[in-house]
């Protein structure tokens, strides 16, 4: 059969499997996107839903924060920003009461070339930009406990802001269920203190929450960003696999949501025929580092039968980022590790907590690894094989079946890192 075309955070990756073993390519039909983009955003903001319209909240002397998402996300930031800021604008608030806010959670600080990228050269140029990580404590004020026992240590660009709006997309996620609304407050622009407490909540969660939109996770954190750090207003768009806008919603960070949630269904969801013994996740476009990685397996799992192999393909250019320690903790037992998180006997929570997720995943799964950035050795202390090929890796799979289970037994999903796939037939 023809190569099966597999993007990369580094190029493209061409993989050749025999036609017999194939039984599906997981994409979702092509969903167009929205003939005038700018106008889309428009549209939005002149229909909010749930709130009133921007020129309705923003008011002259206002300390304004817009927080939008990092280089991790392929939100078209530029193009959202500029009717927004004509807005604010315009309601009389000025140019030096605005901070335009990275939320990056625990990702590094964004480099002068990425800010430019994602917020427009102009934008970045003219307006004071909030870059720091979560880790900075001294750019943290605390804003109380919530009542899921959270505690509130928020950039103080944000807590003290009068007027908050936050710029994402909306895409399935594997601990919040999907991606987008109040989700860029916590963990956006949390210290790591907040965002190691929420982050270890999600070891206890059972099985699988992509694509569920009451997921746990996601009731939690909207309940501690009412409580504690309300957004005024969200503006999240619906990308197509090809990053261009579909869709945008904007209003409140949860009814609006909810509303994006059902188109971003139809643009990233896509029906399977049932779970196979051999499933390729091509990691895109989540691919940077093993972090961002992980998406890709909880995707591949919804894919694979029970103590089937997940062959998670990566690209991993920065290898494991500013993560060192979640190759040493997912290879250790997720209980021993579980009882660590809750106990405090763990360096780094977050990290952990991404053990635990992946160690989790190796008890459903057997799990290889294909990569240009991690090392076989990167997958031994993980607990987890090596191939240097997707062919090699899905060869050994295969002859591990009966023979009369090897024709149609395999499963490959290009893009595992945003897409949702559903089950039709259960197994």
């Amino acid at each position: 059969m023809p190569p099966i075309d597999l993007p990369q955070a580094c190029g493209r990756l061409e993989v050749v499997l025999p036609d017999a073993w194939l039984g599906e390519v997981i994409h979702p039909e092509p969903v167009p996107p929205a003939a005038d983009a700018a106008a889309e955003v428009e549209r939005a903001l002149a229909q909010p839903i749930g709130a009133p319209p921007l020129a309705g909240l923003a008011r002259s002397g206002q300390r304004v924060a817009l927080i939008v998402d990092d280089y991790t996300r392929k939100t078209p930031v530029a193009l959202m920003l500029p009717p927004v800021l004509e807005q604010l604008l315009a309601a009389g608030i000025e140019r030096d009461d605005i901070r335009i806010v990275a939320a990056l959670g625990t990702h590094r600080p964004m480099t002068g070339e990425e800010l430019a990228a994602k917020l427009g050269a102009a934008v970045a140029e003219q307006y004071p930009i909030v870059n720091v990580p979560s880790t900075a404590k001294g750019e943290m004020v605390y804003l109380g406990q919530a009542s899921n026992g959270i505690p509130a240590w928020v950039n103080r660009a944000v807590a003290g802001a009068d007027l908050r709006i936050g710029l994402g997309m909306i895409t399935p996620h594997m601990d919040a269920g999907f991606s987008g609304g109040a989700k860029i407050i916590l963990p956006g622009v949390c210290s790591s203190t907040t965002v190691d407490a929420f982050h270890a909540a999600s070891t206890f969660i059972p099985g699988n929450p992509l694509g569920d939109v009451d997921a746990p996770l996601r009731r939690s954190l909207e309940q501690f960003v009412a409580e504690r750090v309300p957004l005024d207003l969200i503006l999240n768009a619906i990308i197509t696999l090809e990053g261009k806008i579909c869709r945008c919603v904007a209003g409140d960070a949860v009814q609006a949501h909810r509303a994006g949630v059902e188109h971003a269904r139809s643009v990233f969801g896509t029906p399977v025929r049932r779970r196979y013994p051999v499933v390729v996740a091509n990691c895109y476009p989540y691919d940077v580092d093993w972090w961002q990685s992980s998406k890709g397996a909880m995707c591949g799992d919804l894919v694979t039968a029970p103590k089937g192999t997940l062959v998670l393909v990566t690209a991993a250019p920065e290898g494991h980022s500013t993560y060192p320690l979640v190759p040493h903790y997912t290879g250790r037992e997720a209980d021993e590790l579980q009882e660590q998180i809750q106990s405090g006997q763990v360096d780094d929570v977050n990290q952990a907590a991404a053990g635990v997720i992946i160690a989790r995943l190796k008890e459903r799964h057997g799990l290889v690894l294909v990569s240009g950035g991690l090392t076989a050795a990167d997958a031994g202390t993980m607990g987890i094989d090596y191939c240097d090929t997707v062919e090699a890796a899905v060869s050994r799979a295969v002859a591990r079946l009966p023979a009369s289970e090897q024709a149609g037994s395999v499963a490959v999903i290009p893009q595992a890192g945003i897409i949702l796939p559903m089950v039709t037939v259960p197994s």
